[in-house]
């Protein structure tokens, strides 16, 4: 076709193209005239039309929430008492009749069980409904929002209808729904003449997107009708889908139309408005056929009218051209010429051929020369340079600079594309190749790669040229690599003073420095990890790339010889490289980390300070085995040395601060001069001791402080010290602003610049005035012991006489404890005096770490130890305190290389049950330790008559015990254990009891102590977990689930660990029975905790073993046990009930409960409160995340049959 089009002739061609330029135009008027009629037509319409649409949606929005504002204010006035008679609500309904223009086929109320309560006009069956599978009833009662439901038929009078309901409350809480019903066609909610007054073209509908039905339409057949199928009407897919606005689409039916759409808010409904596209363009396609019309006549006519004139014009041309056409094919030595004649213009035209002929034979000429000049200046020139074709991007010449440069031979270029050399993707070298063809750009900067893989940074600078008739590009490429790395790099640097200079984090500027290596290397990962305070282990400064198990795995790497690449380099300080991570021996531990990481090559340098010291390292990962290039080497360096600069830096801020902070914060008083002796700076200790405010003090000399107490000699001294040693240090009297004279400790230091010269001399002192008045050396001489440094005996009168005049008005009581070492005199004897009193020494830190802070221990001479207890006088708490100061002394003393074993004898005496007087307490605690050692030593006695004959008492009853076993006295009561979340027994614990033949029930608060300590616990405790046992496997059996799965505690005392080997008899008894040991859980107290004997932890380890649970009794009452806890597996922990008995009424000991929840969750055990006795104590536990609640709230301990009767109950409700 074009070939058809080059042959014909120019009159032709110029002919045609006017003719087709102007129809060209004409028409394209005519269609731009009627497309942009149709186009404004189409908006207005569409305005017009999305106007209407939303007059109707707002009439419709504001008739729904007239009627939600109008049912919410009925209801309001509905209460429960009225809903619960359906006279009484029929009654207020009628009443209201205001409403029944808006709810025109009456109202009604529904209980909050969904039963209908009463109408209003009746209607058959509506009262007495079932609504619960109702939309709208369902809707309101998830919600306690008004709601419109689902549009139908009703169910006596098919007439179509709507809901519209509210919320009646009671106390804020959802208790009925209010609702009317609309009819939808008798115009009282959707009124025709809504559709009547607006456009007599559009057709209207009201849809439902949620129901997918339309609700209301102009078209009344389409009432209720379910919508089109998805996917088959594009606007109005678009409608439910939220938008607002019009369009143009073919609908359902496949006719084009305009249509336009509006939300109703209150009721989630949609108003369409729709008219056929016949319709709206009909005028429009009139306008478009009369302009069709008149611009084929107005074609038609200039057709011939430019045929004639044209034809006329060009025929002189037509000849000249057909004569130079016969001359340019001649075969003759004259061809380059043509005869002159014809017209004038004919004439030139043949002349100026001739000439051009003549200037073409010179050129060729001029060509040759200058192409062989080209040859030699690209052959031979050092500069890389490509000649490039751009249509195919093809390189179609490279001199020999390009090939030592690129790698590659020259014949190798020359098949390749520039493409495969620019990392740019082709498209984008495409767009540049254009820029240079058109002389646009000339100048260009890219990244080629090299036949090594290295990418390099190089400046390219094209220019058109004409090779053998081709335009090609040619191009010189210089290498800016170097240049460019170096000018990066010094904008990192640049960046990174400029961060410190604002103050940026350290972790930010770090970060900064990473992400601009990661920039300019792509394939490398870095890292910086920075140097512990200790210097031992490395931190994560900055690794944003790596992922956080490797991150974890690195973070506080402990640094050595052949630990890794960073560990090494931080230990040696010098640059450490890993080709190959699987393969050096330095990754051996860490190979598989290295792996999941996808890590295979380590390069890493370390960060020095300007004063040599390692700071930290700078590393580069590959994810292949990679060993560096020298650049790469050079990168690693400047960036170490960067981050060298910035992590320096930080830290001098952070001494600088630091020194500010001690500066500002000293107690003593800092001065500065400088080398003229003259005050520069003073902290505010300075103004606090002299009185000086810092404005008067600067700029003066020193002796503003003189008192003139020191002679010229004094001063004489200290400047010969200054100059000699460089700093002075000693007593001074001094003078304040008030003129007080004050001594003060003075400590001078100089400090020089480079030259040795001094720069400031720093003054820092201390007033000593009342140090000094005091003599606080000679007073603690009088008051405490040289040996162990505890109260004397005149420090301990004095406390303990002011603890009597403070508890006496307290009307409080204390306790006083006179302890002995036994035997101490042996060892004294034995070993000398230098080992007694490294034991007494000993002794007094043991015993100082079981008491309290507020207790006072002193020495009172030779091996005698006294304790004041103010405000603990229970003898549960001091048999306990004075049970761990035995067992603490009685532990082997390390002197020197010999063991030496002391014990202790302690009386105990209480105020004022004992005495009210300091001498009698004194004689008391005395008499009742000699009464403890008496009795064989290592134990304990109390002096009181109370006391005395308690144990009276207690031997009695010590007697009768020990026949109470073997007579059946005991007996085990169950207390359940109650999850706090279900509110269902989960536990129990096993109680014992001892049901004496005259006393009656006696309390195990008596008998257990008494048991422990006449050796009977352990035959106790056997018999007691061996009825537990028998019980655990009664309910084992049941096929209740809740009955199989029940614990059962059981308490085992101290003494049974310490004394006794039966833990592999009840472990074998649990076996005999065939029960699984998960149903037991052993109950020890936090005295145990504190008793690190080997066969302590074995027994207890070995119910552990066996699958036992461990529970700790009486949390929150020891001394000890806190620090304990992570050195058991514990699995329960038992709130003390002293704590749960107060944690309504006081807040301290609220706190201490759930203090002790989180600690025990934290690690991982459960907790039990016991004594739960109200519902607020154990609401307030569950509040706080308790696990299980013990207490008479729940129930009381039951012998065996009535807790079975209690569990039956349980099960059954």
């Amino acid at each position: 076709m074009f070939r058809a089009l080059n042959n014909l002739s120019l009159k032709t061609k110029v002919t045609a193209f006017t003719l087709g330029l102007f129809l060209l135009s004409v028409w394209m008027l005519t269609y731009l005239f009627s497309s942009h009629a149709r186009e404004e037509l189409e908006t207005a319409l569409a305005r017009q039309q999305f106007s209407e649409v939303s007059f109707i949606a707002e009439r419709l929005d504001s008739a729904i929430r007239l009627r939600f504002d109008s049912l919410a204010l009925i209801a309001n006035s509905i209460t429960p008492n009225m809903m619960a008679h359906r006279d009484r609500t029929y009654a207020f309904l009628a009443e209201r009749k205001a409403i029944f223009k808006q709810c025109t086929l009456g109202v009604f109320v529904i209980s909050k069980d969904g039963r209908g309560v009463a109408d209003f006009p009746r209607e058959k069956g509506r009262d007495s409904a079932d609504f619960t599978q109702r939309d709208f009833y369902r809707q309101v009662m998830a919600t306690g929002k008004p709601v419109i439901s689902k549009p139908g038929f009703g169910r006596f009078v098919k007439d179509p209808r709507v809901v519209i309901a509210v919320p009646v409350f009671d106390r804020k809480q959802v208790s009925g729904v209010f609702a009317c019903v609309n009819s939808l066609s008798d115009n009282s909610l959707i009124s025709d003449r809504y559709f009547n007054m607006l456009s007599n073209t559009s057709s209207f509908a009201v849809i439902s997107p949620t129901d997918n039905m339309f609700v209301a339409a102009t078209d009344k057949s389409l009432a209720l009708q379910s919508l089109p199928v998805l996917g088959t009407d594009n606007m109005l897919d678009r409608y439910i889908g939220g938008y607002e606005g019009s369009g143009v689409e073919a609908g359902s039916g496949g006719e084009k139309k305009l249509s336009s759409a509006k939300q109703i808010p209150s009721a989630g409904w949609l108003v369409v408005g729709s008219i056929p596209a016949s319709v709206v363009f009909e005028r429009i396609e009139h306008i478009r056929n009369e302009a069709v019309r008149i611009a084929t006549a107005i074609s038609l006519f200039v057709i011939g009218l430019l045929w004639l004139f044209l034809r006329h014009q060009l025929s002189p041309l037509s000849r000249s051209a057909e004569l130079i056409g016969r001359l340019s094919s001649a075969n003759t030595a004259d061809k380059r010429t043509i005869p002159l004649e014809g017209s004038p213009e004919i004439q030139k035209l043949q002349s100026s051929f001739n000439r051009l002929q003549e200037n073409l034979a010179q050129d060729e000429l001029m060509l040759r020369e200058e192409e062989a000049l080209y040859r030699s200046m690209f052959t031979n020139n050092t500069a890389i340079k490509l000649l490039i074709d751009p249509d195919t991007a093809c390189i179609v010449d490279a001199n020999p600079a390009a090939a030592a440069y690129y790698g590659w031979p020259v014949e190798k270029l020359r098949t390749m594309r520039i493409t495969d050399i620019n990392t740019l993707a082709p498209h984008l070298v495409r767009n540049e190749m254009e820029l240079a063809l058109t002389e646009q750009r000339q100048f260009f900067r890219f990244q080629h790669r090299l036949a090594s893989g290295e990418v390099r940074d190089v400046e390219v600078h094209s220019g058109l040229v004409n090779y053998h008739g081709k335009a090609l590009l040619y191009s010189v490429v210089n290498d800016v690599t170097d240049r460019e790395q170096s000018l990066h790099r010094e904008r990192i640097r640049s960046e990174v003073l400029e961060m410190l200079a604002r103050g940026r984090d350290l972790k930010d500027i770090l970060n900064t420095i990473v992400s601009q290596v990661e920039t300019e290397q792509p394939q490398v990962l870095c890292s910086v990890l920075l140097l512990d305070k200790g210097g031992k282990h490395l931190l994560i400064g900055a690794a944003p790339s790596f992922p956080g198990f490797f991150n974890q795995a690195v973070q506080e790497f402990e640094i050595g010889i052949g630990r890794g690449s960073c560990g090494h380099a931080a230990a040696t300080g010098e640059r450490t490289i890993v080709p190959d991570i699987q393969t050096h021996p330095n990754w051996a531990p860490y190979r598989e980390i290295a792996a999941q990481a996808d890590l295979a090559a380590c390069w890493s340098e370390p960060v020095f300070s300007s004063r040599g010291k390692v700071l930290g390292t700078l590393a580069l990962y590959q994810r292949q085995i990679s060993t560096p290039s020298a650049a790469q080497i050079h990168l690693i360096e400047e960036m170490a040395k960067i981050v060298g600069i910035a992590v320096e830096r930080k830290l001098d801020e952070e001494e600088l601060q630091l020194a500010s902070t001690v500066f500002q914060a000293s107690p003593e008083a800092i001065v500065i001069t400088d080398a003229d002796n003259r005050i520069v700076a003073v902290n505010p200790a300075f103004t606090k001791i002299t009185q000086y405010e810092p404005y008067e003090a600067i700029g003066h000399d020193p002796k503003l402080l003189s008192s003139g107490q020191q002679g010229k000699e004094f001063y004489h001294a200290m400047w010969a010290s200054l100059q000699t040693f460089g700093s002075w240090q000693g007593e001074i009297v001094n003078r304040r602003k008030n003129g007080e004279n004050y001594s003060e400790w003075l400590t001078i230091n100089t400090v020089r610049d480079e030259n040795n010269d001094v720069r400031q001399r720093i003054a820092i002192f201390s007033d000593i005035t009342e140090k000094k008045r005091n003599e606080e050396i000679i007073w603690r001489q009088a008051n405490y012991d040289v040996l162990t440094g505890l109260p004397n005996r005149r420090l301990f009168y004095d406390r303990l006489v002011q603890v009597l005049k403070r508890e006496g008005r307290g009307q409080t009581s204390l306790a006083l404890m006179f302890i002995d070492l036994d035997h101490f005199k042996e060892v004294n004897d034995t070993l000398g005096h230098e080992a007694g009193d490294n034991l007494l020494m000993q002794a007094s830190r043991r015993i100082a770490g079981c008491i309290r802070e507020s207790d006072t221990l002193a020495r009172l001479g030779g091996d005698e130890f006294t304790i004041i207890l103010p405000g603990l006088a229970d003898p549960k708490r001091l048999g306990m305190l004075a049970d761990t100061i035995i067992h603490i002394l009685g532990k082997p003393f390390m002197l020197g290389e010999t063991t030496a074993y002391v014990s202790a004898s302690i009386g105990i005496t209480l105020y004022p049950q004992d005495a009210d007087n300091l001498t009698s307490l004194l004689k008391n605690a005395d008499q009742a330790m000699y009464v403890a050692k008496g009795r064989g030593r290592n134990q304990y006695s109390y002096f009181t008559a109370s006391m005395q004959e308690s144990a009276q008492t207690r031997l009695q009853l010590s007697n009768e015990l020990r026949r109470a076993l073997d007579r059946g006295q005991f007996e085990i009561h169950y207390q359940p254990i109650i999850d706090l979340a279900s509110g269902q027994p989960a536990k129990a614990e096993a109680l014992l009891r001892w049901h004496h033949p005259t006393q009656g029930l006696i309390s195990p608060a008596l008998f257990i102590p008494l048991a422990e300590e006449i050796g009977l616990i352990n035959d106790i405790g056997e018999w007691v977990f061996r009825q537990a046992a028998l019980k655990a496997r009664h309910w084992c059996s049941s096929s209740d689930p809740r009955l199989s799965s029940m614990q059962i505690s059981v308490n085992k005392s101290p003494r049974q660990f310490i004394t006794g080997d039966n833990s592999i008899t009840l472990l074998s008894w649990l076996r005999a029975l065939d029960i699984p040991p998960s149903c037991i859980v052993v109950e020890i107290t936090e005295g145990l905790l504190m008793d690190d004997r080997a066969e302590v932890q074995e027994k207890l380890l070995a119910f552990r073993d066996a699958g036992i649970q461990v529970s700790l009794d009486d949390f929150g009452t020891g001394y000890s046990a806190m620090s304990y806890l992570q050195k058991f597996d514990i699995d329960y922990l038992k709130i003390d009930r002293s704590f749960v008995c107060n944690m309504v009424a006081n807040p301290g000991d609220h706190a201490i409960v759930e203090a002790i929840i989180v600690m025990a969750h934290k690690l991982g055990m459960k907790v039990i409160a016991e004594g739960v006795e109200t519902a607020e104590q154990r609401d307030m536990l569950v509040a706080a995340g308790c696990d299980y609640g013990q207490g008479f709230l729940f129930a009381k301990p039951m012998p065996g049959e009535e807790f079975d009767r209690y569990m039956s109950d349980c099960i059954e409700a």
